[in-house]
């Protein structure tokens, strides 16, 4: 039995099925892409700290390097990734200083699974409001 569940953009056509539970169809493309966001009041809140934040998602193959980096002159970025379907408490990884006195956050490894991820893109902080760049990265390793 074959049931159209989703759809996936090839550069040919647009289609996914999913055969005795595993997804066929074309490959997906590579994703390089920068957001320019801004926190503030109204948006969605973080359960564990109640810090505001943005969600973006994109799609990758199982291997595939997936690399996350959020910046800005105007708050603490902190970042998360996460798998959709996945709890709360299961997400992948979480950064929220690349690197000693920065406070750029980075996201980098290897997809465990083909399907969608989902970036958090929030601050360190709970309430802190201000402009920000996220870019996302995912693609195979050459």
């Amino acid at each position: 039995m074959i049931f159209v569940t989703s759809r996936v953009t090839c550069r040919a056509s647009t289609f996914a099925l999913f055969f005795a539970g595993a997804l066929v169809g074309c490959a997906l493309d590579p994703v390089d892409r920068t957001h320019e966001g801004r926190l503030e009041e109204g948006d969605r809140r973080h359960d564990a700290d109640g810090s505001f934040f943005d969600e973006y998602r994109f799609d990758a193959e199982k291997g595939w390097r997936i690399r996350v980096e959020m910046t800005s002159t105007e708050l603490d970025p902190f970042l998360q990734l996460r798998r959709v379907g996945a709890s709360d408490a299961d997400f992948l990884r979480q950064n929220d200083d690349a690197e000693e006195g920065s406070t750029t956050a980075r996201i980098s490894l290897r997809a465990p699974a083909r399907g969608t991820y989902v970036v958090w893109a929030n601050s360190f902080q709970s309430g802190q409001t201000g402009s920000y760049a996220v870019r996302m990265e995912a693609k195979p390793e050459r």
